[in-house]
């Protein structure tokens, strides 16, 4: 391999580890020790901590999340939800949704249109656009937000009220 090379290897490395390490202050239920980190091993947090969105203040309990990964574009998480729970109609400005429903079944509201959501079942809500989780079930999802002009931390903290 030339030297050239070697330079511009080095320096796509160091680019895509900089989304990450760039996240200095504190992201709102994730441990400290694994803000900045490329690489988050198994979440030491035991359970899932409730979290009462902005958008709908009297929603205590309705999700419950353990964070798994942040940088400024993206937030990923776990997600437990209690069957019978349903949170606001609502939507966000700022970022899409893409989640994964490992455990149980929920109806899903997205625009206009009502799906029921299974065990292994994918599903994504642009930003802007209205939607609403009923769970049928206990139910458990892996959703990332992602944020195309950046701000996911900030967006974050002020969502589950760190701000």
């Amino acid at each position: 391999m030339t030297t050239i090379n070697r330079k511009n290897k080095h320096s796509r490395i160091e680019n895509r580890t900089k989304i990450i390490s760039t996240v200095k202050g504190p992201v709102a239920y994730m441990r400290s020790e694994d803000i900045g980190s490329v690489v988050v091993r198994s979440s030491m947090i035991s359970g899932y901590l409730p979290i009462t969105p902005s958008y709908a203040t009297d929603e205590t309990g309705v999700d419950s999340i353990k964070v798994l990964m942040a940088t400024d574009n993206l937030i990923s998480f776990e997600s437990f939800r209690p069957k019978g729970a349903i949170d606001a109609a609502h939507s966000h400005p700022d970022h899409h949704s893409i989640a994964y429903q490992k455990r149980g079944r929920v109806k899903m509201k997205i625009g206009s249109e009502t799906f029921t959501i299974e065990e292994g079942d994918t599903y994504f809500h642009p930003l802007g656009i209205v939607h609403q989780h009923e769970a049928l079930e206990d139910s458990v999802r892996i959703e990332t937000k992602i944020f195309p002009d950046g701000g996911a931390i900030a967006s974050w903290n002020s969502l589950v009220g760190l701000n």
